[in-house]
């Protein structure tokens, strides 16, 4: 009677297979996490709009700036046009000071950053969905005058700084 001992290739594929089959499991698993992470977020950020005072609706929650509180604009308000007397963080949601902090951190050198750039200067991963979110943020701010895009509108410089004499 002759005994046959499989194969160390043979093992080693079937371990692969069933650890591949796991990571998939894990994939789905994770991707369903983040659908109900995402819908409790919104739902959050719903429950503070409808809570926020008249006339108040874009803002957040609040957030202590040294000695007085300053509402904070919630993810999906309204970036408004530029102006002198504006501030970022009373302006913009965090997603958007994010972006303009990663512009004006490149400091203009060369030809201004490129959106997967930016999209890795936020700290998100460079895939093409969160590229495509953060081309239309950076163009919105470009739009509004926060920063300043090139003729192609795929690279993105700080706004030219006044000259001071």
């Amino acid at each position: 009677m002759e005994v046959v001992m499989p194969s160390p290739l043979g093992l080693l594929e079937k371990r692969r297979d069933a650890a591949q089959e796991r990571v998939d499991q894990l994939e789905k698993e994770l991707a369903r996490a983040r659908v109900v992470l995402e819908r409790r977020v919104v739902a959050i950020e719903e429950l503070i709009e409808a809570l926020a005072p008249e006339g108040n609706a874009s803002a957040g929650p609040a957030e202590s700036n040294g000695a007085e509180t300053v509402a904070v604009p919630l993810k999906g308000s309204k970036v408004p046009v530029w102006r002198e007397d504006l501030d970022p963080v009373l302006a913009l949601s965090e997603d958007y000071r994010r972006l303009l902090a990663a512009v004006e951190a490149d400091g203009g050198e060369g030809s201004g950053l490129g959106v997967r750039e930016l999209t890795v200067a936020v700290g998100w991963d460079p895939v093409p969905s969160r590229t495509e979110n953060l081309r239309s943020k950076a163009k919105r701010l470009a739009e509004r005058g926060w920063v300043v895009a090139d003729a192609t509108g795929s690279r993105f410089m700080p706004r030219p700084r006044p000259t001071v004499e």
